[in-house]
């Protein structure tokens, strides 16, 4: 699968007679400006999955950055198992245990 990073009104084009326009919108949102030949479908992907298809080879979710990545692998290692940070408690006879996770 070819994966591009593409500027507002930057296009790309697929042989010679399809053309894709991206515009960025307010937010999140963009816009997506197909040019193709009337014999050549056209269906968002919210359409084939409604009939319970989706094309292979489709990422399950969108790649995640190399500094998200780094930010979740340090938070992995400050937390591990992800529920908290470790810390000690006292039990009502005394004893001190490692426990990890948020105080109660």
């Amino acid at each position: 699968m070819l994966s591009l990073k593409l500027k507002s009104g930057d296009y790309l084009t697929i042989g010679e007679n399809i053309t894709i326009q991206v515009f960025k919108q307010a937010g999140s949102a963009f816009c997506v400006e197909i040019q193709a030949p009337r014999e050549i479908p056209i269906l968002r992907g919210e359409l084939h999955e409604r009939l319970g298809e989706r094309p292979e080879g489709l990422l399950p979710e969108r790649p995640r950055s190399p500094a998200r990545r780094r930010y979740e692998e340090k938070r992995r290692e400050e937390w591990p198992g992800g529920s908290g940070p470790r810390r000690k408690e006292r039990s009502a006879e005394g004893d001190v245990r490692e426990v990890q996770g948020r105080p109660d």
